[in-house]
């Protein structure tokens, strides 16, 4: 007995959807397979068409991209299809850049000193409600080479995922790994763990911002007073150090007498102690480093937030971490490497 079947392929292309079919008959002997098995369907997307999917559906929401890519290029996409695909497409661009690879390597990093930025951003993830996703960036001192990884788990993957990274761009090339980071004790211990050559250095208006906060509870009644305040000393911390300005402020601290302003002196001068050393920035400024982490915030906001944090927006764990694979690829330098071997 012979069954017959048909087999077909849909090729997503720029021009539109190309569906290509064909009928097939197959002996039902006993070595035959089911029909089911026998009959396959599915899409397949040329190298452009893959890139142009990834794209819309990294901008917007699906249903947007899914509208958009039906409008602009005739690419007939249903929002769940979409999704689905940028898991597919996500897995295969993680696999790639887990790949120790000459391409992604950065160049003329001789001579320069390579930096390193660490932060997280809160996203919302059904059934579990607000989790960090923790974000790496790598960039040379001339901003001419950019690497973005992301990871929304534990932050002991993170510092493995930091060293892995570091390792693949050529990290050892460079004079120097420099990591600018908040205060955050976590990502300093497992940044010390997994990359100890590297230098730490504390986001200066990081500190600022600790500054501000203790001088709005030491003049709560007067705005002025406490703005004078917070000017001084950050200029006090820029200009002579964490450890200039902890001996000052535990002189001011002496002539204080309320609990309230005790206690916010005792805050600011705890997360100074802690991290003087990382602080030192008239020392750091005169040998040519940088001190803020502003790329850092700017990586948040264009990565994560702008896709990710819209209004009303949750996500399954694997959806945010699929689109989050897929976002620091594409604000990434070799975005166009990368999606041209996971076509």
């Amino acid at each position: 007995m012979r069954h017959k079947g048909g087999k077909w392929h849909e090729f997503i292309t720029r021009r539109g959807n190309i569906r290509v079919s064909g009928t097939y008959y197959h002996c039902g002997c006993s070595n035959s397979k089911s029909i089911s098995n026998l009959v396959s369907s599915g899409k397949k997307f040329s190298h452009i068409a893959n890139e142009l999917v990834s794209r819309y559906a990294a901008d917007g929401s699906y249903q947007k991209a899914s509208r958009y890519l039906r409008k602009d290029f005739n690419i007939h996409l249903s929002h769940e299809r979409l999704r689905q695909r940028i898991l597919t497409v996500s897995g295969r661009i993680r696999r790639t850049r887990n790949v120790a690879d000459d391409d992604r390597r950065f160049t003329n990093l001789a001579g320069q000193k390579l930096y390193g930025y660490a932060d997280g951003v809160l996203i919302n993830i059904r059934k579990e409600g607000w989790k960090e996703c923790k974000l790496l960036r790598y960039e040379d001192e001339q901003g001419s080479n950019l690497s973005h990884r992301g990871i929304l788990g534990r932050i002991s993957r993170f510092g493995r995922m930091a060293r892995r990274e570091a390792i693949r761009i050529g990290a050892s090339r460079a004079d120097e790994l420099v990591f600018l980071m908040d205060g955050a004790e976590g990502f300093r211990h497992h940044i010390r763990t997994n990359l100890p050559m590297a230098r730490q250095i504390v986001d200066y208006w990081h500190g600022c911002q600790h500054i501000a906060e203790c001088s709005e509870m030491l003049y709560p009644q007067k705005p002025q007073s406490a703005s004078r305040w917070r000017s001084k000393y950050s200029e006090v911390l820029r200009t002579q150090g964490a450890r200039r300005l902890i001996a000052r402020l535990s002189k001011s601290r002496a002539r204080r007498c309320g609990e309230a302003e005790l206690g916010a002196l005792d805050k600011l001068l705890g997360f100074l102690r802690r991290r003087q050393e990382r602080m030192d920035y008239p020392q750091l400024l005169s040998g040519g480093y940088r001190v803020d982490s502003g790329p850092i915030e700017s990586s948040c906001k264009n990565v994560v937030q702008t896709r990710m944090k819209g209004a009303g927006m949750r996500w399954s764990r694997p959806g945010a971490s699929a689109m989050l694979e897929l976002r620091c690829a594409l604000l990434s330098d070799h975005w166009e490497d990368v999606i041209r071997k996971c076509a």
